[in-house]
């Protein structure tokens, strides 16, 4: 059994939508391999991108047949969020869940397609991409003004072109995010630290954020690389114990 929803505007590539479960390992272009698997796809004269989730464990089949949403639809429900708050990210297409005896099995998203590159360039040399940081940082506090507040902030999650009026920055792996009325301090100040390990850029992406809200910037990094910290403790601590 599959459950399809396709966006309206695209109702044309119904066929290709219904076809993806049976045609994702065989067509296409896998442009992605690690936890989740991206194919790119032409469809006519569309580059369309085509997500499959990790086949997730039976509690989570249970959970995501019962209880909440699966990623594919998050992926998909928050994408048209997006585009309703003027937030770039791929136009979301469709999104598809299959079943087997009533319990969840696989989820696929459908998007438009973006080649544009990510933003972990900054890492290496963040001097040298001052304008680039502007951008990113100014887009992800428009981000958090409108309540979004990106589940997995890191820097290839953030893509980037130029074009006349400076970088045009656009967002994606957006599943695990979260939308808030009025977002506080904490929460916005918390999520930056997964943009990246590298603490000079992230130290300059985050003195600038703190500069653009009008809070302090010595205080604001230091909650910030007090996050990290003890992201990465845990992290190590998970290591030691496998």
């Amino acid at each position: 059994m599959e459950r399809i929803i396709i966006n309206l505007t695209y109702q044309s590539l119904e066929r290709f939508v219904y076809s993806i479960p049976s045609v994702f390992d065989k067509q296409g272009t896998l442009i992605y391999d690690e936890r989740n698997q991206v194919r790119v796809f032409m469809v006519g004269e569309m580059k369309l991108v085509v997500k499959r989730f990790k086949r997730p464990l039976l509690h989570q089949r249970i959970d995501y047949t019962l209880f909440r949403p699966s990623k594919a639809k998050r992926a998909y429900l928050y994408g048209m969020k997006l585009v309703e708050l003027g937030i770039s990210t791929p136009t979301p297409i469709a999104y598809i869940e299959t079943y087997h005896l009533s319990l969840f099995t696989q989820g696929y998203l459908v998007t438009e397609f973006c080649g544009d590159p990510d933003a972990r360039v900054i890492r290496e040399e963040p001097e040298k991409h001052d304008d680039l940081i502007e951008s990113v940082v100014r887009f992800i506090v428009d981000c958090h003004e409108k309540g979004f507040i990106h589940g997995d902030t890191n820097l290839s999650n953030f893509l980037y072109h130029k074009d006349a009026s400076g970088y045009h920055i656009t967002t994606i792996d957006i599943n695990r995010s979260h939308f808030f009325p009025n977002p506080s301090k904490e929460q916005c100040l918390g999520s930056l630290f997964r943009l990246t390990h590298v603490r000079p850029a992230l130290m300059k992406i985050v003195r600038r954020y703190a500069e653009l809200r009008g809070w302090d910037t010595t205080s604001s990094v230091q909650f910030v690389l007090e996050k990290l910290d003890k992201f990465e403790r845990r992290k190590k601590m998970l290591k030691l114990h496998r």
